[in-house]
C-alpha cells in the first residue's frame, strides 16, 4: 500500500497568486486555439475536406504534442471547473476519433515519441473525464506500435535521432499506466518490451558514468521505472529513481532546480555546470565547448539555454509525485519546490501564436527572458507550437497536485501556495486553507473548516495529524503556533511544559521531514508556520566555487548588473541588506565596498520568478570570498 495519495487534480483550489495567474493564462490562451486547427493534420491525413490552415512549427509537421495538449484540457478541467475546457477536450478527441475511423494512416503514423503523447493524452481523458472512446483509441494506437515499431533500437538510450524511435525509453509509462486502469495484458506486455535497464541498472548502482544524455526525456524516463515498480512491486525499479533523484538534485541542478545546459545531462567533462555559463571569454573556464545529448562536440551557443524549463519542470514534477507517493518521505518535495517557483514559476505565458520560453538561461554575462527562440530547423520550420508548448499546460495543471497528499493519519502539505484543500477524515469533511501569500509573506497561514457529513451534523474535535513538510533550507529557527499559543522555543524543539493535544509529536523540527502535528480539530482553527528565511550562496558546482546564486529562503534572486563581487560567501547577510524595490516582493542590496573594484557602487538582488520579459538579470555572479 502507498503511504501517501495526492488529490488528482480534485478538491484543490489555487487562491489568487502569481502561479494562479499563470494557470489563468493558459487557460485563457490554449481555449483560444481553434480546434480546426489543431485538426488539420489529422483531417488532411485522413482527406477529409478542411478548411482550416492549422498550427505552424512543430504541430505543423506531425501534430506531435496533439496528445500532451489534450491531457492538459483534461486535467486543467478538473482543476478548475471551467467546463468549456472539458467541452473542448472530448470534442477534439472525437474530431480525431473520426479521423482514425476514416484512414488508418492517423493511426500507423506515429513513431515512438508521438504515440507516447498520444497515449498520455487518451488516458488522462479515460481517467479524469469518463471518456469511454479512449479506451478504442489506445488499443488501436497500441496494436499498431507493436506491428510496426523497431525493438532493436539502441538499448543504451543515446540520442539518436533514428526516425520514429526518438525517446523510447518513455514509453513504458503510459503502457503501465493502461494496464492498470484497463486490465488488459496487452499494455502489460507492451510496456516490459520498452524498459531501459542500462540506465535504471547503473543508477540503482550508483554508476553515473553513463555517458551524454539527453536531459529532458532521461529524467522522463524515471517515471517510467515507477510505473514499473507500481506494476510489479519489484524494489530495484524503486532504488533506481530513489538514487536518481539524489544524484541527479545534488551534482546535476542548478540552483533553480533546471539542469541539461544545452540539454545534456551526464557529459563526461568536470565542472560542465559551471563551464555552460562562463563567458567564453572567462579565463577559468576549464572546457571552451559544449557536449551535446549526442555526444557531439559544439561551440558554445546561447540559443541552447541552461534549462529546458517547461519539458524539465514536467519531469521533475511528474518522478517527485511518484517518490512522494511511494515512500511518503518528505525530502521528494525538495526538487518540486527548487522548479515550481524558480523554474516553471519564472515562466513567460506562451504567446497565442504558439511561441514559448523555451530555455531558461543562467549565463554569468547575462540572460533575458524572451519568446523569441532564434532557432530555424533545416526544412524552414520555426521553433513555435513545440514540445514546451505541450508541457507547460501540463506543469500548471501540475501544480494543484504537488500540493497535498492524504496517508492513514492524516493530510500531508508538500508546497505552500496560496490555496485550499477539501478532504474527510471518517465521515466528516474539512477544508484546510492557506491564508498566506506565500513566497511573498514568509509567514505561513493555515485555517480548519469543518463541513457537516452526509445527513449528520458536522463533528469538532475529532483527533488527526496535519504534517508539513519542512523545506531542506530550513536550518534556523522555526516556529510553529496552533490558535496563537506558540508551540516552540524558537530554537527547533519543543517548548517546555507543552504537554498533550498541544505538544509537537516531534522533538524537533528537522529539514526534508514532515512537520506533524496531531489533535482534536475544531471549526476556525488556525496554524502558523515560519521557516527562517535567510540569504545563502549556492555555487554552481565544485569547480566553479566562485560562481554562485543568490537564494532567499526557496527563492533564487538575481543581480541588476554583471559584477564581481567581494564578501564572505558564508555570511552574505553581513554585507547584503533588505530593502524595499518598486516591481519586486522584497529585494536586497549590497553594502558600499564589495563591488570589485569600484567600492562606491551598490548591486540590486530581487527574486528571478518575477523579472519580465526582455529584462536584463544576472543570476551567477562572480564572488571574491573574503572568509
Amino acid at each position: 500500500m502507498q503511504p501517501l495519495k495526492a488529490f488528482e487534480y480534485q478538491n484543490v483550489q489555487l487562491k489568487e497568486s502569481h502561479w494562479k495567474k499563470q494557470v489563468d493564462e493558459v487557460v485563457a490562451t490554449y481555449l483560444g486555439i481553434d480546434n480546426d486547427d489543431l485538426l488539420h493534420y489529422f483531417r488532411e491525413m485522413a482527406g477529409i475536406p478542411d478548411t482550416a490552415d492549422g498550427l505552424v512549427g512543430w504541430y505543423g509537421s506531425d501534430a506531435d504534442v496533439f496528445g500532451q495538449i489534450l491531457g492538459a484540457y483534461a486535467k486543467l478541467y478538473c482543476v478548475t471547473g471551467d467546463e468549456r475546457l472539458q467541452k473542448k477536450a472530448t470534442a477534439l478527441a472525437d474530431g480525431w476519433g473520426s479521423c482514425a475511423r476514416q484512414s488508418a494512416a492517423v493511426i500507423d503514423c506515429n513513431g515512438t515519441y508521438v504515440y507516447d503523447k498520444l497515449m498520455g493524452g487518451f488516458l488522462d481523458l479515460y481517467e479524469y473525464l469518463d471518456y469511454a472512446p479512449a479506451k478504442e483509441y489506445v488499443r488501436a494506437l497500441t496494436e499498431s506500435a507493436a506491428r510496426r515499431l523497431n525493438r532493436k533500437v539502441s538499448r543504451d538510450g543515446l540520442q539518436i535521432m533514428e526516425p520514429g524511435m526518438i525517446e523510447w525509453y518513455t514509453l513504458p509509462e503510459q503502457l503501465f499506466r493502461a494496464w492498470r486502469l484497463t486490465g488488459e495484458q496487452l499494455y502489460l506486455d507492451f510496456a516490459k518490451e520498452w524498459e531501459y535497464p542500462y540506465f535504471w541498472k547503473k543508477m540503482r548502482k550508483k554508476d553515473f558514468q553513463v555517458g551524454p544524455r539527453h536531459a529532458y526525456s532521461h529524467v522522463n524516463s524515471l517515471s517510467s521505472a515507477a510505473r514499473a515498480y507500481e506494476a510489479t512491486g519489484n524494489i530495484a525499479y524503486l532504488e533506481a529513481i530513489e538514487t536518481a533523484y539524489e544524484e541527479i538534485l545534488a551534482h546535476h541542478c542548478f540552483a533553480t532546480g533546471g539542469y541539461g545546459p544545452a540539454e545534456c545531462l551526464f557529459p563526461e567533462e568536470e565542472g560542465y555546470l559551471g563551464d555552460s555559463i562562463r563567458a567564453s571569454w572567462d579565463e577559468k573556464k576549464r572546457h571552451v565547448h559544449y557536449r551535446d545529448f549526442g555526444d557531439a562536440i559544439r561551440h558554445r551557443d546561447d540559443r541552447w539555454g541552461s534549462c529546458e524549463v517547461s519539458c524539465c519542470s514536467w519531469a521533475v514534477f511528474k518522478l517527485t509525485r511518484y517518490l512522494m507517493e511511494f515512500t511518503g518521505e518528505a525530502k521528494y518535495g525538495s526538487w518540486a519546490e527548487k522548479l515550481l517557483y524558480n523554474g516553471c514559476g519564472g515562466q513567460l505565458p506562451v504567446t497565442p501564436e504558439g511561441k514559448v520560453m523555451y530555455y531558461a538561461s543562467y549565463f554569468s554575462n547575462g540572460a533575458v527572458k524572451s519568446t523569441e527562440d532564434g532557432r530555424l530547423q533545416d526544412n524552414g520550420s520555426s521553433f513555435e507550437w513545440q514540445c514546451c508548448t505541450g508541457t507547460f499546460p501540463q506543469d500548471v495543471a501540475e501544480y494543484a497536485n504537488l500540493l497535498y497528499y492524504q496517508g492513514e493519519k492524516g493530510l500531508y502539505v508538500s508546497q505552500y501556495l496560496a490555496s485550499r484543500v477539501a478532504f474527510t477524515v471518517g465521515e466528516t469533511g474539512y477544508t484546510l486553507e492557506n491564508t498566506s501569500f506565500y513566497p511573498k509573506e514568509k509567514q505561513l497561514r493555515f485555517r480548519i473548516h469543518t463541513a457537516s457529513p452526509a445527513g449528520g451534523r458536522a463533528q469538532s474535535g475529532q483527533e488527526f495529524s496535519l504534517f508539513f513538510r519542512v523545506p531542506s533550507w530550513a536550518t534556523g529557527q522555526n516556529r510553529v503556533a496552533v490558535n496563537g499559543i506558540c508551540l516552540t522555543d524558537g530554537a527547533n524543539t519543543c517548548a517546555d511544559g507543552c504537554t498533550g493535544t498541544d505538544s509537537l509529536n516531534s522533538q524537533c523540527i528537522l529539514p526534508d521531514t514532515w512537520l506533524e502535528i496531531r489533535r482534536p480539530w475544531a471549526d476556525g482553527d488556525e496554524i502558523t508556520l515560519e521557516f527562517e528565511f535567510t540569504l545563502r550562496f549556492e555555487a554552481v558546482d565544485p569547480y566553479a566555487p566562485d560562481l554562485a546564486a543568490l537564494v532567499y529562503g526557496p527563492v533564487v534572486l538575481v543581480c541588476n548588473k554583471m559584477s564581481v563581487f567581494e564578501g564572505n560567501m558564508q555570511h552574505p547577510q553581513d554585507w547584503i541588506e533588505p530593502i524595499q524595490k518598486d516591481g519586486y516582493s522584497w529585494a536586497f542590496r549590497t553594502r558600499p565596498g564589495h563591488v570589485r573594484p569600484y567600492a562606491q557602487l551598490t548591486r540590486d538582488f530581487y527574486p528571478y520568478y518575477e523579472v519580465g520579459e526582455m529584462e536584463w538579470y544576472y543570476m551567477y555572479n562572480h564572488i571574491k570570498d573574503t572568509k
